[in-house]
């Protein structure tokens, strides 16, 4: 009988809890992201057709909202200097207008006047100077075309992530004008503040623990943070997962900047999550670059390949795919699914999925007021969803499960520690050995009890298995190769 390879002595099993921490901590860039869909709170019944504005950062009443179209005001900015700015929306008596910084600000009725005095935006010269001022006075800033950069943290940061950002803000436009779906040229300059500390990122504006980066609705920034507990532990890990949590929120800023979604519009949280993870794939490895709409989000297919280890031999229910629609809130395994969700549908079901993002894209200010039941579950996303997609999604799932099998991918982790489970049995007589690779000691071993349960009592009590770690994912897939042809 093969000998099944010996276990690896107990000095390795330090390494095995920071390996599967320093992951949880990297896998944290989705569940641990802010921005202005998971931001938003509904909490006005659909009937009523109101808003709670002080949801949103605004300190107004609720009241009925009414679209700004192409309106101008003039008001007083945020230093008290009259200015022109665009009226976005009226919620009751109040006005919320946008600044020409790109601000939203609310204005009650005797603090700003309709005007048709041109609106133009600040120039990039007037915004940086604007900005570098409190916790921002020692700041540098670098401008495109496009954007403003303002930030303390290394010049090769700032370096990969203007490379990134300026790519996806034309890659992202030209996608969806080859879609027809109508976009425009951004308004103001986009503005992306990058701190090298955290202590300096919750400083600038307190945050819940965890948040790593965020896009903030009102202010139109991507504020974000290049230092973090990864990148103590694994420099080159912890840049890449700054980079990814970067290209996450520029293209929620993109989005909602190039007239896709409306500021303060309420998308259901799956599509606005998938759809930015969607846009916004990272290569893995030493050169960190953009990888284009649609392509493989190496780290959310990481964490996939984990959630589906987890449940090898289960028959898809639906429940995933249900679930991913129905939430109100995203944990980091949800923005996995929302992302395979979305990929999966974009590829193959395009004319459906076009269908409804457009006709999404048409909410403005506000919309869709929906109703949160139980543990945050918003059941007429459901609904909606399957006018578009159909109300099998057992079917669904069972099609998504076997579209992710047959994506490649390339692990993040590839070069950390892997763990090999081998089971050999006899079964009716006959031999049968079994071998799979896992990122994590604990799934290794969930799949050898799972493995060994399946066997009948007899065959468990003489069956042979053990979980072996290896130094990478390669050495780890070759060992387990090697003992299924029986070497």
């Amino acid at each position: 009988m093969q000998e099944i390879p010996s276990s690896r002595d107990e000095g390795c099993h330090k390494l095995r809890k920071q390996c599967n921490l320093s992951r949880r901590n990297f896998l944290q860039v989705g569940a641990g992201t802010a921005c202005a869909l998971s931001l938003a709170k509904s909490s006005v019944a659909d009937e009523a057709k109101t808003v709670a504005p002080r949801d949103f950062g605004f300190d107004i009443p609720a009241g009925p909202v009414t679209p700004g179209g192409e309106q101008r005001v003039v008001t007083v900015d945020e230093s008290g200097e009259s200015v022109v700015a665009q009226l976005y929306c009226q919620v009751g008596a109040h006005h919320i207008v946008m600044l020409p910084d790109g601000k939203l600000i609310a204005r009650g009725p005797t603090e700003s006047m309709l005007t048709d005095r041109p609106w133009a935006a600040i120039d990039r010269a007037a915004l940086a100077k604007g900005l570098l001022v409190g916790s921002l006075a020692r700041f540098k800033t670098r401008e495109s075309r496009r954007y403003l950069y303002v930030y303390n943290t290394s010049d090769e940061f700032v370096l990969v992530t203007s490379r990134i950002l300026e790519q996806m803000l034309p890659g992202i436009s030209d996608y969806y004008e080859t879609r027809r779906l109508a976009v425009k040229t951004p308004d103001v300059p986009l503005v992306v503040v990058m701190f090298r500390t955290e202590e300096e990122f919750q400083n600038y504006r307190r945050m819940p623990p965890g948040v790593v980066a965020y896009y903030h609705i009102l202010t139109n920034q991507v504020v974000m943070y290049e230092e973090s507990k990864l990148f103590k532990v694994k420099p080159e890990l912890g840049i890449q997962q700054s980079i990814s949590t970067i290209a996450h929120e520029g293209a929620h800023q993109i989005l909602n900047n190039i007239g896709v979604q409306q500021r303060l519009s309420l998308w259901p949280m799956w599509l606005g999550e998938g759809l930015a993870e969607y846009f916004a794939p990272t290569t893995v490895g030493k050169r960190l670059n953009w990888k284009g709409v649609g392509q493989v989000n190496d780290l959310r297919m990481y964490e996939l390949e984990v959630y589906l280890q987890a449940r090898a031999g289960e028959v898809p229910t639906g429940a995933l795919v249900t679930h991913t629609v129905s939430a109100a809130r995203l944990t980091s395994t949800g923005y996995a699914a929302a992302w395979a969700l979305t990929t999966f549908l974009a590829k193959q079901e395009r004319a459906s999925f076009n269908k409804y993002v457009a006709e999404v894209s048409k909410l403005g200010p506000f919309e869709v007021q929906r109703k949160t039941i139980g543990r945050g579950i918003v059941p007429q996303n459901l609904v909606e969803f399957q006018e578009y997609f159909g109300a099998d999604t057992d079917d669904l799932e069972a099609r998504l499960v076997a579209y992710l099998k047959r994506l490649p991918y390339e692990d993040p982790f590839a070069q950390w520690p892997h763990f090999t489970t081998f089971v050999q049995a006899t079964v009716d007589g006959k031999q049968r050995r079994d071998a799979h690779v896992f990122h994590t000691t604990d799934l290794a071993e969930k799949w050898e009890r799972d493995t060994l349960d399946k066997l009948s009592p007899e065959a468990r009590d003489k069956a042979q298995s053990i979980v072996r770690e290896y130094p990478n994912r390669q050495v780890a897939e070759r060992a387990a190769a090697e003992f299924l042809r029986g070497k």
